[in-house]
């Protein structure tokens, strides 16, 4: 007998790279504002996170979320989802030794982030799995290949023009920066259309 393979309540998440905004612009963008606002403390250990930024206050930003509008109706059609409209949108700027801690979205349905500027050794992003399979999956020989099933935690890397979208349930966070360079990032949020 052969058994047939069902994958109930899947976590994807969604990569790529956008090559449509210029990176420039959007970060000389990111620092005047880091220049002309505190900022606000949410996930950031460290580092410099913007308050909400509206669309048409930069025309490469909006650009970005043109992009985000068209990759986020793919990803409805794909899952069946209602549709979704853009909640918010944040830039974040980390320096040597920032980083952010694991945290979700709530109220959010999916989210994601846009690298406007990284590169090696400047802190990926993890994904931790929050079903409590830790509790119940034997530790797994290092001869062992980890795979989508048998992992407790994936990384993706942190690098210039790459997008990331994940369910906002999905706990992640951003290792240290350890370069002397800043990774700026702009994360945002989408969720049903009120």
């Amino acid at each position: 007998m052969a058994l047939h393979t069902e994958m109930w309540f899947p976590t994807p998440i969604w990569s790529g790279k956008i090559h449509t905004v210029n990176n420039m612009d959007v970060g000389d963008y990111a620092r005047h504002l880091k220049i002309a606002t505190p900022g606000v403390q949410k996930s950031n250990a460290g580092g410099w996170q913007s308050d909400s930024i509206r669309t048409g206050d930069n025309s490469q930003i909006d650009m970005l979320v043109t992009a985000l509008n068209n990759e986020i109706e793919q990803i409805v059609q794909q899952t069946g989802l209602p549709p979704l409209e853009l909640y918010n949108l944040w830039i974040n700027i980390n320096g040597r030794g920032c980083y952010n801690i694991a945290h979700d979205h709530i109220g959010a349905v999916l989210t994601g982030v846009y690298y406007v500027e990284a590169e090696d050794n400047q802190g990926n992003i993890r994904f931790d799995r929050s079903d409590n399979a830790r509790y119940f999956l034997p530790e797994i020989p290092s001869n062992v290949k980890q795979n989508y099933f048998n992992s407790q935690a994936c990384e993706y890397k942190s690098i210039t023009n790459a997008l990331y979208i994940f369910p906002a349930w999905l706990q992640h966070s951003v290792g240290v920066n350890m370069s002397d360079k800043e990774r700026i990032s702009i994360s945002f949020n989408y969720g049903a259309k009120r």
